[in-house]
């Protein structure tokens, strides 16, 4: 219940600060009575070290607990607008306070027989106020400026803290809808693909619609993640693999060389299957009907690699043009930026001899 009304790491700070106030008084008060000077007559040394020491400390942060909390309430509904109220309201409290504190620490003290009844009507005297008015009023505004300062922080932090939430929400939701536009595109293809085999042998088209709805299913079952592990990556492109084989039938050849401990490194969902499709919807050309594609994965240093490339027709086009064209690899491209800011590569170029395209990606394993 009373964490609801006062912060206490809070009350914890302006406490410390105030027992340092308290010790720097102690000080002074011990340094007095050594040189001959002190004003607090013939007290001894336990008198003058308990006398209001503990029960001031203690009324100090009551009623700081209680400022704390006004100056939360204050902010809240008048915010930095109400500024000019707000200073208003502590400049009454910075003086008040001083008496309070005096008439509180005096009856408490005297009613536990600390003190006599001369030396509490001393304490919370006017004089004995006025003597020390200025101090009371730079403490309690250097209290004042602790309070202000942790709840500045906190807001900033709050702030932050909701800033990342926005951003990763503002992500998530450009990830899915990247997804959106990848599973339509992918299923067009591959309707294509049905259909084109239709006429020429319908048990196998049929065996293909069955494997679809197997491959089709297996992505709908990662639909709400953004990163998968390569394993599983790999076991929807054999799924894809082996349904693109039935139209291409024995003109077109796939390798793999998987290095043996990438298998659990996440990546990202649907990323391996469009750029393979790309590489067959480009590779294949008048003077490119047998096509040999080849995809190796393997991970250096914080990176994981991956190529992809076929012995087909070259590109007419830069990567740039590509990306306006393409979406498929404009797809990529976006969803890439989106979960690793520029810690990415990803490019598509023609291979040193001009006889294939290469597809590069690099991505860090950790994103």
């Amino acid at each position: 219940m009373l964490k609801k009304y006062i912060d206490i790491k809070l009350l914890q700070y302006l406490a410390v600060f105030y027992t340092i106030v308290v010790l720097l008084v102690q000080f002074r008060k011990s340094y007095y009575k050594v040189m001959g000077t002190s004003s607090y007559g013939p007290l001894s040394w336990k008198q003058l070290f308990n006398y209001g020491v503990f029960i001031d400390w203690i009324v100090v942060i009551v009623f700081m607990a209680f400022i704390s909390y006004l100056t939360k309430l204050m902010f809240e509904k008048w915010g930095a607008e109400g500024w000019k109220k707000i200073i208003w309201v502590h400049l009454f409290f910075s003086f008040f306070i001083g008496y309070v504190i005096f008439f509180v620490t005096a009856v408490i003290s005297f009613l536990i027989g600390e003190t006599t009844v001369s030396e509490a009507s001393r304490y919370m005297s006017f004089n004995h106020f006025v003597a020390v008015v200025e101090v009371n009023f730079l403490i309690y505004f250097a209290m004042i400026g602790i309070i202000n300062v942790y709840y500045y922080i906190k807001k900033v932090r709050n702030i932050e803290i909701q800033k990342a939430q926005i951003e990763t929400h503002l992500a998530n939701a450009n990830l899915n809808m990247l997804k959106a536009q990848l599973h339509p595109h992918f299923i067009f293809n591959t309707l294509n693909s049905i259909s084109a085999l239709v006429e020429i042998d319908k048990e196998k088209s049929q065996n293909l619609i069955a494997d679809f709805g197997d491959l089709f299913r297996d992505i709908l079952d990662f639909k709400d993640e953004n990163l998968i592990p390569l394993q599983k990556e790999l076991a929807l492109l054999d799924k894809y693999i082996s349904i693109i084989s039935v139209r291409f039938s024995d003109h077109l050849s796939i390798e793999k060389d998987i290095q043996k401990d990438v298998e659990n490194i996440l990546v990202p969902h649907m990323l391996l299957q469009p750029m393979v499709e790309n590489t067959l919807k480009h590779g294949y050309g008048y003077n490119s009907t047998e096509l040999n594609v080849s995809l190796k994965i393997y991970k250096k240093s914080e990176y994981l690699f991956i190529e992809i490339e076929n012995n087909g027709e070259p590109l007419t086009q830069s990567f740039e043009q590509l990306l306006q064209n393409g979406l498929g690899l404009k797809n990529t491209q976006e969803r890439l930026k989106t979960l690793y800011g520029n810690s990415f590569e990803f490019k598509v170029e023609n291979n040193k001899g001009n006889n294939g395209v290469v597809t590069f990606i690099k991505i860090p394993l950790k994103p």
